[in-house]
């Protein structure tokens, strides 16, 4: 006698036998029509932003924030819909993080490297001189 694996839905919590995509079958229509709804949206109006397709389609912002991720409505197609940058949450079309976070954080890392250069130099401890710069 076989097995059945189940799980509780992540979104919905019912019981459920798993499968690839470890949602019920009921999410996983409901995910199904959103997509439908989105791309039918998108192909009727290819410039549209990412807000207006919310909007007009009725899904939430985080589902499409998904599927721009997921490559499922590919940013290179349609020219107005971005997904929020992981630091500032600015609209990106591709990668984690903004330019400007981007920026900032390399400038940070080398701004530490810098100072563990300057400690190397300077010897192991601690200085009075260092107490000025140390901000609490």
């Amino acid at each position: 006698m076989t097995m059945l694996k189940v799980a509780n839905c992540p979104s919905c919590g019912k019981v459920y036998q798993k499968n690839i995509r470890n949602l019920c079958h009921d999410c996983q229509f409901v995910l199904d029509s959103d997509y439908t709804r989105c791309a039918d949206f998108l192909r009727r109006s290819h410039k549209a932003t990412t807000a207006e397709m919310s909007e007009a389609t009725g899904v939430s912002l985080r589902q499409i924030h998904i599927f721009i991720k997921e490559n499922k409505l590919p940013v290179t197609y349609y020219p107005g819909l971005t997904y929020p940058c992981n630091s500032c949450g600015s609209g990106i079309r591709q990668h984690n993080l903004c330019l400007n976070c981007r920026m900032r954080l390399v400038s940070d890392i080398r701004h530490m490297r810098e100072q563990e250069e300057k400690v190397k130099e300077r010897g192991v401890g601690f200085q009075i001189r260092d107490r000025e710069r140390i901000r609490y």
